[in-house]
């Protein structure tokens, strides 16, 4: 984790986000959900790869913020995973910090 502040916490996610690094990445995010910050971004602009399970982890955490009253939002860089989350419908879905679903840049 890092980027962090009383509202936010930020956790940034590497390599590759599939089943084999799945309890990994929970484990973070659960962390930084532990302290109940306002804010929770989820930073998956630096992985190389990410599937369904990465997916998965993204909207189940975004239903536990919402539930909670909280904000989570997903930054997804220019890689793998904006084609993978935009290929799915969920940039118009999460809080992307404004990436657009058509592929042009904010």
């Amino acid at each position: 984790m890092n980027g962090e502040d009383e509202r936010t916490r930020v956790v940034v996610l590497r390599g590759e986000l599939d089943i084999s690094t799945l309890d990994e990445a929970t484990a973070l995010i659960e962390a930084a959900e532990a302290d109940a910050p306002p804010v929770l971004v989820v930073d998956l602009s630096a992985l190389t790869f990410v599937d369904s399970s990465g997916v998965r982890l993204v909207l189940l955490a975004d239903r536990r913020a919402r539930d909670a009253g909280r904000t989570l939002q997903v930054r997804l860089g220019h890689g793998p995973a904006l084609r993978v989350f935009r290929a799915l419908g969920l940039t118009e879905k999460l809080d992307t910090g404004g990436v657009p679903s058509d592929g042009t840049t904010p």
